[in-house]
């Protein structure tokens, strides 16, 4: 799933689809494409960007020679939540993901992040080792706008509810890759939220894990790849969670509903983090 907005067709054209497409060690005709069009339709049915992404994905396809049955492609638009951190684009991918095959994965992409070519045939390979696993966690490598690159390896012990309270420990969008029965579960993001949206999230799947280990405690249900397999763009380009009053509203929501569930310290080092990186301070 890859849910693009603010007309970025060519980072989505020139840098997350082609990282799709060229993915190496997976069998392309069981994976398939969904583009959400999360730019503004302003009352119409689909926005100004609809069709020259249609356009873009048939010349892109063309170009790079991909078979039709593989990679099948299908640009859609965001008909849920609009201006929400593309919580409403990435649900409206998660539920036609449920029509088409609930049963299945869904990966998700950023329209301005890149997927390294292993890294869906490694979450296919750990997914087949371990057909419990409900997730799987790709580590991420960050690349600023000066080029500086920052790798960001996960852990299993970093994936709890009470380091999701304290920040993020480093799932962020593009390294998600979930059961799709999981995400359903669990009702997709919570499109109230105009930010915090990948926390919010992570804190209730991993509530939903916690009590599936209640009853199968011995059943592994999150794995995770230490070595690099997606790229993150920390870019100053517009975002849809960019600006620090939305990012507010955001923190706002998420302590007034997870507050009760936070250690002191936990608390305490979380609103640390927001007021050095977002100037944030609890109304």
């Amino acid at each position: 799933m890859i849910a693009t907005a603010f007309g970025r067709i060519s980072l989505l054209l020139e840098r997350a689809l082609p990282s799709v497409y060229q993915q190496s060690g997976v069998r392309p005709e069981h994976i398939c494409v969904f583009i959400i069009d999360d730019n503004e339709r302003n009352g119409q049915p689909y926005s100004q960007a609809f069709f020259p992404i249609k356009e873009g994905v048939a010349d892109l396809r063309h170009s790079l020679q991909v078979p039709e049955n593989h990679f099948q492609t299908h640009v859609i638009a965001n008909r849920r939540t609009q201006g929400n951190s593309g919580t409403g684009a990435w649900n409206t991918g998660i539920y036609a993901a449920g029509e088409q095959d609930p049963g299945g994965y869904i990966g998700i992409l950023d329209d301005d992040d890149a997927y390294l070519p292993f890294h869906l045939s490694r979450c296919v390979e750990v997914c087949q080792r371990n057909p419990n696993a409900l997730a799987v966690f790709h580590s991420l490598r960050w690349i600023h706008e000066d080029h500086r690159t920052w790798d960001f390896p996960l852990t299993h012990d970093v994936l709890t509810p009470a380091a999701f309270f304290r920040g993020n420990p480093g799932v962020q969008g593009s390294n998600m890759f979930f059961r799709t029965d999981a995400m359903l579960a669990i009702g997709g993001f919570d499109e109230r939220y105009p930010n915090t949206t990948d926390r919010e999230l992570m804190i209730r799947f991993l509530w939903y894990v916690q009590e599936l280990q209640t009853e199968a405690p011995d059943q592994n249900l999150i794995e995770v790849i230490k070595e690099t397999g997606v790229l993150h763009y920390n870019h100053s380009q517009a975002r849809v969670n960019g600006r620090n009053e939305r990012k507010h509203k955001g923190l706002d929501m998420f302590y007034r509903a997870y507050r009760p569930f936070f250690s002191e310290e936990d608390y305490r080092y979380s609103l640390e983090r927001a007021k050095a990186y977002f100037d944030y301070t609890p109304v």
